[in-house]
């Protein structure tokens, strides 16, 4: 790998997850990702300052899209590194897609390259306790009569990804990935035959949660607390820690995970998608 990076070995990846922790607490993506098994095929690639490093880029495949989660020190360089990984690391068929701080995908933009195709997004982590039997867990909400809940069925994933309308062509194949992979929670109206979904969420190898939605003749219930919480006890209960990407002027969905026990990080974030 040119560009001073170097993909590190299983051997390091806890010495690393050790100075994330101690030193870049921002770092959720790549701490979680170092917990991946090998099934994942996720890569860990750092500037070739080792141990002193100042850039820790994470790459793993989530169906037909390839996550690059870059942290650095040094915008410009950990710009450059990463476009080195990208070209080198980006199968034939994949979509790629970059999550970094607003700062960073500016100035990764300078590089590659590419229209920034979201705006600002804030991420927002669970933080209240990370043993879901704590006595700090918050009580959950009571499920409203008529509902029940569950996970997302799979004859239900094409109605579920045609509700997610930021996911383009990549929505169903992508939401099809992680309801068959990872936790996922569903509540379905029992007045009707069969039930049907109205309140979901789903979730990621790295433990985001991801496309929270209440079908409208449903809302005002407390259903998407209902989900929220049980997704994230579910993502506990596998050992990562819980965070969520929200856009910036969405207020409601802020106050949702907040009532939940999220915490705004403060971090101001962009993503894209590059026409590779």
């Amino acid at each position: 790998m040119d560009q001073g990076a170097s993909e590190i070995d299983a051997s390091k990846k806890e010495e690393l997850q050790d100075f994330l922790y101690k030193y870049w607490p921002d770092t959720i993506e790549i701490v979680n990702g170092l917990k991946l098994g090998k099934e994942f095929t996720a890569k860990i690639f750092t500037d070739n300052g080792w141990p002193d490093v100042k850039t820790v880029i994470l790459i793993y495949n989530e169906g037909s899209v390839t996550f690059f989660f870059p942290f650095g020190t040094d915008n410009p360089k950990t710009a450059s590194i990463l476009k080195s990984v990208v070209d080198s690391n980006l199968e034939d068929g994949q979509e790629p897609s970059i999550h970094g701080t607003e700062e960073f995908i500016l100035e990764l933009k300078k590089v590659m390259g590419f229209q920034i195709l979201a705006p600002p997004i804030f991420r927002y982590t669970y933080t209240i306790a990370k043993d879901i039997n704590s006595d700090k867990m918050l009580e959950k909400r009571p499920l409203p009569e008529r509902y029940k809940i569950d996970s997302i069925q799979f004859s239900d994933i094409k109605f579920v990804a045609s509700k997610w309308g930021e996911g383009g062509d990549i929505a169903q194949p992508f939401i099809n990935n992680l309801v068959t992979n990872y936790p996922s929670v569903a509540i379905y109206d029992t007045s009707t035959e069969p039930a049907q979904p109205v309140s979901w969420i789903v979730s990621t190898a790295v433990g985001i949660l991801y496309h929270l939605f209440t079908v409208e003749e449903h809302r005002g219930k407390g259903l998407a607390t209902i989900v929220i919480q049980e997704q994230t006890c579910k993502i506990l209960a596998k050992g990562l820690t819980p965070f969520c990407y929200i856009y910036a002027d969405n207020v409601k969905s802020q106050g949702l995970f907040e009532k939940c026990g999220y915490v705004n990080n403060k971090l101001h974030l962009s993503y894209t998608h590059l026409d590779y």
